[in-house]
C-alpha cells in the first residue's frame, strides 16, 4: 500500500504540531487542518460534507480528522457531531489512501506540557478526558491503519524517521 495521506491525531500537548511541521518539511505534503473548533460550529451535514471534501485530497498531512470530532464534540454543547455511520463512511473513503498517526503521552507528561503552554479551549481535565476518549475511538476504526507513538518516550525526529521508514 502506498500512503498518499497522513492523519495525525492526539490530544492537545501530545506533539501533533511539531510532528506535522517536521513531516511536512521533509515530505513537502500540504498541511490541512482536518478538524477544528471552527469546523465543529457548523451543522452535522456541513461537517460531513467538509470531511468528504478532504477524502478527495492527496499528498496531505491532516492535522486532526474525523476521529477528533468524536472525541471533542461531546465536551461542547454547540459542536456538531458526526454519526457513527458518517465516520465509518469517511474511513471507507480514505481506505488505502491514509494512515492514522496517533500521538499520546503519559498523563504526567501531558500535564507538564499543558502547564507550560496552557490552552484557550481545553482545560487539563478535558485533556485527560480526551485521552481516554481517543483510546476508545481508535478501537472503533475498521478501515484505516492506526500507528501509535508515545511522544513522552520518543522525539519528534525519531517518530518522523519511523513513519517515513514504515508508513
Amino acid at each position: 500500500m502506498v500512503i498518499i495521506n497522513y492523519i495525525v491525531i492526539g490530544t492537545d500537548c501530545s506533539g501533533k504540531t511539531s510532528l506535522v511541521d517536521m513531516l511536512s518539511d521533509i515530505t513537502e505534503f500540504k498541511v490541512v487542518k482536518g478538524s477544528s473548533f471552527e469546523h465543529s460550529k457548523c451543522t452535522q451535514e456541513e461537517l460531513f460534507d467538509k470531511f468528504l471534501e478532504f477524502t478527495k485530497m492527496d499528498a496531505v498531512i491532516f492535522d486532526r480528522f474525523h476521529i477528533c470530532n468524536e472525541v471533542y464534540s461531546p465536551m461542547y454543547d454547540d459542536f456538531a457531531m458526526l454519526s457513527d455511520d458518517q465516520r465509518r463512511y469517511i474511513e471507507r473513503e480514505m481506505k488505502d489512501k491514509a494512515t492514522i498517526i496517533y500521538l499520546y503521552a503519559d498523563d504526567e507528561v501531558l500535564e507538564e506540557r499543558f502547564n507550560s503552554r496552557g490552552d484557550d479551549y481545553v482545560s487539563l481535565e478535558k485533556l485527560k478526558y480526551a485521552k481516554r476518549k481517543y483510546e476508545e475511538a481508535i478501537h472503533k476504526i475498521k478501515h484505516l491503519e492506526v500507528v501509535k507513538f508515545n511522544t513522552g518516550k520518543m522525539t519528534t525526529k525519531e517518530i518522523v524517521e519511523q513513519i517515513l521508514l514504515h508508513y
